[in-house]
C-alpha cells in the first residue's frame, strides 16, 4: 500500500447519472495523504506524486497540523465502530490550502488548512460517503452540499453557481458490488463538477503558465457536457 494514491475523479459520465449520491464542497489545493499502519503507527506522508517531511518547503506544515487535528480522532473511529473491525491500515486523504490557494498553486507566507476528505481502508475500499459523514464527520471534512440522484438538473445547477461553492462539488455514490461467496461489498464511485464562474477563472490565469495551462485543457476534457439523453422511443423498423 506505501504507493497508493488517491483515484483521479472524472468529470459527469453516464455511468454515475442518476445514481443516489452525497455531493461534498470541493475546496481548490493539493491532495495530501497521511498513512498509518498497526506497527508503526502514523509513518508516511506524501502530496499525490511524492513524499515530504516536516521540513519539506510549502508541505511540511501539514505534518504537524494534521497529528493535532486528525491523527487520534481518526483511530478513535476504527475503534469506535465495527465497520473497521480488524482494519491494520489506511490511507487518510485531506486537502492543503489556503486563502489564495487556486488550482493547486499556493503562496509560500500563506498560513494554511487541512481537511480530510476521504479515508481508505486496504481490503474495504474507500469509506462510503453516509459513513464518513456520520464516523468522521466531527473533524474537519467538506462540507455536503446536496444529497439526492446525480442528476442531469443537480449537474447543470452546480454549474451555473446555485450552490455555495467555488470551484464545484465532489459527488459520491455507493454501489452494491458482489465478490466471491455472495459477500455484498460497497463501491464508492465519484464525479467532480466544476463550477463556470471557476473554469471562467482559471481560462484567465491560463496564460501565466504552462500548469495553469494544461489544468484548463485537462478541466475542460472532464467537464464537457454530457451528450443528451437518447430518445426514449426508437421509430420501428418499417422493412
Amino acid at each position: 500500500m506505501a504507493e497508493f494514491t488517491y483515484p483521479s475523479i472524472e468529470g459527469p459520465s453516464y455511468a454515475f447519472l442518476d445514481a443516489p449520491c452525497v455531493a461534498f464542497e470541493k475546496h481548490d489545493g493539493s491532495n495530501l495523504r497521511f498513512f498509518w499502519d498497526q506497527r508503526r503507527g502514523w509513518h508516511s506522508t506524501g502530496t499525490r506524486h511524492r513524499w515530504f517531511k516536516v521540513a519539506t518547503p510549502t508541505f511540511g506544515p501539514a505534518v504537524a497540523r494534521f497529528q493535532r487535528d486528525f491523527a487520534k480522532g481518526i483511530l478513535d473511529v476504527l475503534r469506535r465502530f465495527e465497520e473497521y473491525r480488524g482494519a491494520a491500515e489506511l490511507v487518510a486523504f485531506c486537502e492543503f490550502f489556503g486563502t489564495s490557494t487556486f488550482s493547486g498553486l499556493h503562496k509560500e507566507e500563506e498560513d494554511k488548512r487541512l481537511m480530510l476528505f476521504d479515508v481508505y481502508v486496504p481490503g474495504r475500499g474507500f469509506v462510503p460517503p453516509k459513513d464518513f459523514v456520520a464516523h468522521f464527520g466531527h473533524l474537519s471534512i467538506p462540507q455536503v452540499v446536496y444529497e439526492g440522484p446525480f442528476s442531469r438538473a443537480f449537474i447543470e445547477a452546480v454549474k451555473a453557481g446555485q450552490y455555495p461553492v467555488v470551484e464545484g462539488v465532489v459527488a459520491k455514490g455507493a454501489l452494491n458490488r458482489r465478490q466471491r461467496k455472495g459477500q455484498a461489498t460497497q463501491e464508492v464511485c465519484m464525479a467532480k463538477v466544476k463550477t463556470r464562474a471557476w473554469l471562467d477563472e482559471l481560462a484567465r490565469r491560463a496564460g501565466e503558465s504552462e500548469d495553469l495551462r494544461q489544468e484548463l485543457e485537462q478541466n475542460l476534457r472532464e467537464q464537457r457536457p454530457l451528450p443528451e439523453a437518447a430518445d426514449a422511443e426508437r421509430p420501428e423498423d418499417e422493412s
